[in-house]
């Protein structure tokens, strides 16, 4: 495989890649705005749509994280997932609140564990 080639699959993937993470993104921000303003039905979809993206994008951080079971953040989206199918407001909220520190502090370790830790994220 030439040089050009390879340069072109790993650009496609990183395209591929940064488009999954903006989906991701975008997707939690949705769920926590539906959350704030207590739009469970909302924030039910919102979830959905971000664990459909999760769960599509086999590379990505949170895909690792939440496929195991038994993981801090698998145990958020259970909590979460839990409160909002109760309709409990509150404990949405907070199990909101829980996850969003669970991910915050996943990505703050991959972010110390890469080379370049310059593009460091987070989830808000």
């Amino acid at each position: 495989m030439s040089v050009s080639a390879v340069n072109s699959a790993t650009n496609s993937y990183l395209n591929s890649m940064q488009s999954a993470y903006n989906q991701q993104a975008q997707n939690f921000k949705t769920l926590s705005s539906a959350i704030q303003s207590g739009n469970l039905s909302g924030a039910q979809k919102a979830l959905a749509a971000f664990q459909h993206n999760i769960q599509t994008t086999s590379d990505a951080p949170l895909s690792t994280a939440v496929s195991d079971p038994n993981s801090q953040a698998s145990n958020n989206l259970r909590s979460l997932m839990t409160a909002l199918q109760s309709n409990d407001r509150i404990g949405a909220q907070s199990a909101f609140t829980t996850l969003r520190q669970t991910l915050n502090a996943l990505f703050q370790q991959r972010s110390n564990g890469a080379a370049d830790t310059s593009s460091s994220s987070s989830v808000d």
